[in-house]
């Protein structure tokens, strides 16, 4: 997330965003981008099954699907290289 809110283009992030992105969360918080990564189906909880949480932002044509990159980073690896 502290990534993420370092990128110059990255206004804000929503920490605990509701599961289903409503029409009124959108509008209250003048959301520009929706940003998801793919999710494996077996990672959506059961009380949310069959619901689609980018319904809203696909229909206003402001969702933006990523694919996370296939590597083997670990936490590890990365500490490695802040010290290195």
């Amino acid at each position: 997330m502290l990534e993420v809110l370092a990128c110059k283009y990255v206004d804000e992030v929503i920490i605990g965003a509701p599961y289903v992105l409503t029409a009124d969360l959108i509008k209250t918080l003048n959301v520009s981008k929706v940003v998801s990564f793919d999710t494996d189906e077996d990672r959506v909880l059961p009380e949310h099954a069959g619901a689609d949480p980018f319904k809203v932002p696909r229909e206003h044509g402001i969702l933006v699907k990523m694919s996370r990159p296939d590597n083997d980073l670990t936490l590890e690896m990365i500490a490695q290289r802040v010290l290195d």
